[in-house]
């Protein structure tokens, strides 16, 4: 059997489009017997054909020079999955804090939850479903959205220029912060970027092409966007002013592409929105109060200073990586030049693009980043790095003015980028999973990765049969200290958050009364994470209390964690079912 090709599809470079489903969603799979070798005839003027092993037939799908790099591009992002999948399960004992309020929220599904939309814990709620709640499923969970975010790019990529310049574009961005160490983050910033590579893709088919069907699936993904995070609104207003800007708005037909795709949008989003009628604390009130901080123009500048300044730390992998591939670049021209060979004439990579996909990339590649930032400035309003996540999407397709190459050859660029890029990748996934599990724990170094998690539910389940003799329901915490009890007590324990049913829809008070709570509260020195009011309140109604005391690291002299606990005893058989 032939190798198995995923088409990329580009009507600029002769690629028959496959057919709808899988040219828009996943990509053509195909299959076809290799050809008989035709018996020997010595009057045959074709030379005899040199056997190739199917190991090696195999291997050469995963060339750079195969016709389609697609297997390639796979391997690559598997490889990222996998690796950071694997090496951060095994060096922390728990999660992110992000990380665990999904693992709380996402053990119930619901329309959306306090602080949030519900998208990406109903992902978390699907894969526990299936999995149970062990540490690494939120790593899985991130890394997810951020290889299918850099497919979607790539694929994007494909429409505009030849399948190798494609995958530089995405090995470019690849080492951004965003997309390793703060990739494992399983946040509503991170599960957001496969979503919004999606609408981007489909927004440029819908641009360029004007067919119905991308308008849907711009819909489409759009909804998820918006299902993930509120901020995918920045991402549509980029796509309003480029629609103005290329005149496309004067046409009736755009005009019922995006009545379509806002239909789509609109369904998706009417369950969610009929929740929040009924909720007492919604999505839209806590990014409001996130957005309605006091500043002086001053400590405006001063925060904006502090945003502008992460954003460079974590956009720095990619630049080291640029000029490394530029170092390497130049020392293999000035090999060439002292041999005496010819020189291929080179072109860069954005003169050998359409104007118009030049305009675009520079348009909705630098515009959810320049509208934020004049609107957060103008407004004196408060700003996070985190929340431009997805921003940098199409960072590396900026490379395509800086990079030249023979026209339709860019195999040896390509070369040299996927050299540097995994030597970095292996550094970054290898020094992460070191330096936030074995060397924190050897130095004594407390951090959420080394908090031993699972000795404190251990010790707390053991105080709760022993004085009540009933299954353990609810845990009644901060987020981060009842997230590391529930998730190693079994699916069927739920935290009420800070001890506030607004806040943990699904628990209500006549399921808190007749299954009882069990109470903690960190009183460690050091905790950052605040003593919930109302769960202090409770512990004065607890019938039994304690003190547990543990290491947090397993240094033998290090710190020690303080954990007050306190138990409330159910009062009547607690039901099964939530």
């Amino acid at each position: 059997m032939a190798p198995i090709i995923i088409a990329c599809y580009s009507p600029a470079h002769g690629l028959d489009p496959p057919n709808f489903f899988h040219r828009q969603i996943f990509s053509i799979i195909s299959m076809q017997a290799e050809p008989a070798v035709p018996p020997y005839s010595p009057t045959s003027a074709a030379p005899a054909s040199v056997p190739v092993s199917p190991w090696r037939a195999f291997l050469r799908q995963f060339s750079p020079d195969a016709p389609s790099i697609a297997p390639l591009v796979v391997l690559i992002l598997l490889g990222h999955l996998l690796l950071w999948t694997v090496l951060t399960g095994i060096s922390h004992s728990a999660p992110d804090l992000d990380n665990m309020e999904e693992l709380v929220w996402g053990n119930v599904f619901e329309w959306g939850y306090y602080k949030h939309p519900p998208l990406p814990s109903w992902l978390i709620y699907g894969l526990t479903r299936l999995l149970g709640r062990p540490v690494w499923l939120t790593f899985f969970a991130g890394q997810l959205s951020v290889v299918l975010a850099l497919y979607f790019v790539w694929r994007l990529a494909c429409e505009m220029t030849t399948q190798k310049n494609a995958l530089i574009a995405v090995l470019l961005i690849m080492p951004i912060t965003y997309f390793t160490t703060r990739g494992v983050i399983s946040n509503h910033n991170t599960i957001q970027f496969w979503s919004i590579a999606g609408a981007i893709w489909f927004f440029y088919r819908a641009w360029r092409h004007r067919q119905m069907r991308d308008w849907l699936l711009l819909g489409l993904f759009s909804g998820f966007a918006m299902l993930t995070k509120y901020s995918a609104l920045v991402q549509f207003a980029v796509f309003a002013g480029f629609l103005l800007i290329d005149g496309q708005l004067r046409h009736a037909r755009t005009w019922k592409g995006i009545a379509a795709a806002t239909g789509v949008l609109a369904l998706m989003l009417a369950p969610h929105l009929w929740w929040m009628s009924s909720q007492a604390k919604t999505p839209i009130g806590y990014a409001t109060h996130s957005l309605s901080r006091e500043m002086t123009r001053a400590e405006h500048w001063q925060l904006m200073g502090d945003v502008f300044g992460t954003t460079a730390a974590r956009l720095a992998p990619m630049l080291l990586v640029l000029i490394a591939i530029g170092c390497g670049v130049l020392w293999r021209r000035r090999a060439v030049r002292k041999t005496g060979a010819p020189v291929a004439a080179q072109q860069k990579i954005a003169a050998q693009l359409r104007p118009e996909d030049r305009r675009f990339i520079l348009l909705v590649g630098l515009g959810p980043f320049v509208l934020t930032f004049l609107v957060v400035i103008v407004l004196k309003a408060p700003m996070i790095a985190d929340w431009a996540s997805t921003f940098y999407l199409l960072f590396g397709f900026f490379a395509f003015w800086l990079f030249a190459t023979p026209p339709g050859d860019s195999g040896q660029l390509l070369r040299t980028c996927l050299k540097v890029v995994i030597v970095v990748q292996l550094a970054t996934v290898i020094g992460y999973a070191l330096a936030r599990g074995p060397l924190s724990n050897m130095t004594g170094r407390a951090t959420r990765a080394n908090f031993p998690g699972a000795a404190i539910s251990q010790n707390l389940q053991y105080e709760w049969i022993s004085h009540t003799g009933t299954p353990l329901r609810l845990v009644a915490s901060d987020t981060w200290l009842g997230g590391n009890i529930a998730i190693h007590a079994g699916p069927q324990v739920d935290v009420l958050i800070d001890g506030d049913i607004d806040k943990s829809q699904w628990v209500t008070a006549a399921r808190a009364a007749s299954c009882g709570m069990l109470l903690a509260i960190n009183r460690s020195a050091d905790s950052n994470d605040g003593t919930p009011p109302k769960v202090v309140e409770m512990m004065a109604r607890a019938q039994w209390r304690g003190i547990l005391e543990l290491p947090a690291t397993k240094k033998m002299d290090g710190p020690l964690l303080k954990i007050e606990w306190g138990i409330i005893p159910p009062t009547q058989n607690c039901p099964e079912k939530r």
